[in-house]
């Protein structure tokens, strides 16, 4: 969940919570309120009965007076002042309605009587009903007005993140601009994105580092390695040796050789990444292919693998020599790793191409298979170099590759964009 939803969410439940408390609040203090008008209205009229029963020593004639119900009883004993609130008889709706009484005892001339005032809630009710619907009516429109306010101000608050976010993805290793970290007048963020920025810078550092100790290495290597592979191929060939010390030095000649194709590996990888293949032409990708199968056509036979192409022209803007390393590869690759009596399927179109071939009887690991030094099978000899590279050229030349198992095959499918005028 984002925390952008997760605040929402949180601010969303808060604010209900809160929208009920108020309401139920808001209830309680304005039927207060209108309790205490309705009750100084019945004491206003009370005033008056004690002032009519003062001047004339009568009291008013009783009934329905000013929408008030009043009621006389003779009572000889006083009656203690006091508010409630009664259903009783509404002459006027001829029903049982909620009333506001005061009951007090009232004398006039020689006589105590127990006056009774009330007035029907009917119409205060209907009033604190509107005043209540509409008051919560406002202040539902202003929490979602806040909400969609504060939904678009964090949002727009948020942007920056977002930003740092996608130049942190966007950033390479290898490549040459710095990343580009928005600046804001936020201080977090600001905070966020100088460290992020020195992380970074420093790890392109390292890299750098490492890249050039690798080139170095793998160019220092190189003679030592030709002197020796040149010596071995000289007692090799010498007669006298014996048939313990020929397998000792058949062995010794199979890992400098290996080890010369590592080198070769590493330094393909350094001149990729370092951008020195630069020429760029329209390449013939079938006319290529034509050629790749011919010369794996006596690896095919020996291993008996069977191979069908259906090729269709197509046509790429790339470099020729990454090109014919790129199918090399994944034509070793699917020779190299198939079982005797396989197959293996080529298909182009225009801008797709698409090799297939049988193998282990399993998906390979999808989030290590381009890796550096991955091996599907650990005893192999070979050094698991060959994807990475493939996955280096696409990533050179604008060519998406994908891999999945289906079908008993292996299958890699390459894209690209297809040249204008090809």
């Amino acid at each position: 969940m984002k925390l952008f939803t997760r605040y929402n969410r949180v601010n969303l439940a808060l604010t209900a919570i809160l929208l009920v408390l108020s309401a139920a609040a808001y209830y309680l203090v304005i039927n207060r309120i209108l309790i205490h008008e309705l009750d100084e209205e019945l004491d206003d009229y009370k005033q008056k009965v004690e002032s009519f029963a003062n001047s004339s020593g009568n009291l008013p004639e009783k009934g329905v007076l000013e929408d008030l119900v009043v009621k006389y009883e003779p009572s000889p004993e006083p009656v203690a002042e006091h508010y409630s609130t009664v259903k009783q008889y509404d002459p006027d709706e001829h029903k049982m309605e909620k009333f506001r009484q005061l009951v007090y005892t009232q004398r006039a001339g020689n006589n105590s009587y127990r006056v009774t005032i009330a007035k029907p809630l009917e119409g205060f009710r209907l009033l604190r009903k509107t005043i209540v619907y509409s008051t919560l009516g406002i202040l539902a429109i202003i929490i979602l007005v806040s909400l969609l306010v504060n939904h678009l101000l964090l949002k727009r608050l948020w942007n920056p993140f977002y930003d740092s976010i996608r130049a942190v993805r966007d950033f390479r290793l290898h490549g040459k601009n710095p990343p580009g970290f928005p600046k804001t007048k936020i201080e977090e963020f600001d905070f966020m994105n100088h460290n992020l920025d020195n992380v970074l810078r420093n790890a392109r550092t390292d890299y750098q580092l490492l890249k050039e100790f690798t080139e170095n290495a793998s160019h220092e290597i190189q003679t030592p390695l030709a002197i020796i592979r040149s010596k071995l191929d000289l007692l090799i060939q010498d007669e006298s040796l014996s048939e313990s010390q020929g397998k000792i030095l058949n062995s010794a000649y199979i890992a400098i050789k290996r080890i010369s194709k590592l080198n070769q590996s590493l330094l393909l990888l350094a001149k990729i990444e370092n951008n020195q293949f630069t020429e760029v032409e329209i390449i013939d990708v079938k006319q290529e292919l034509d050629e790749k199968i011919r010369q794996f056509m006596e690896l095919l036979q020996d291993n008996h693998i069977k191979i069908t192409a259906g090729l269709q022209p197509g046509y790429i803007s790339a470099n020729r020599e990454l090109v014919d390393i790129l199918l090399n590869n994944l034509l070793g690759n699917a020779i190299v790793h198939n079982r005797p009596e396989g197959a293996v399927i080529i298909e182009l179109a225009a801008s797709r191409l698409t090799i297939s071939n049988t193998g282990v009887e399993r998906e390979l690991d999808k989030s290590r298979l381009f890796r550096r030094f991955y091996k599907a099978e650990q005893h192999t000899h070979h050094n698991g170099l060959g994807l990475s590279i493939v996955k280096q050229i696409c990533e050179h030349t604008g060519i998406s590759i994908n891999y999945h198992f289906e079908n008993g095959f292996h299958v890699f499918s390459l894209e690209w964009k297809e040249p204008a005028g090809s």
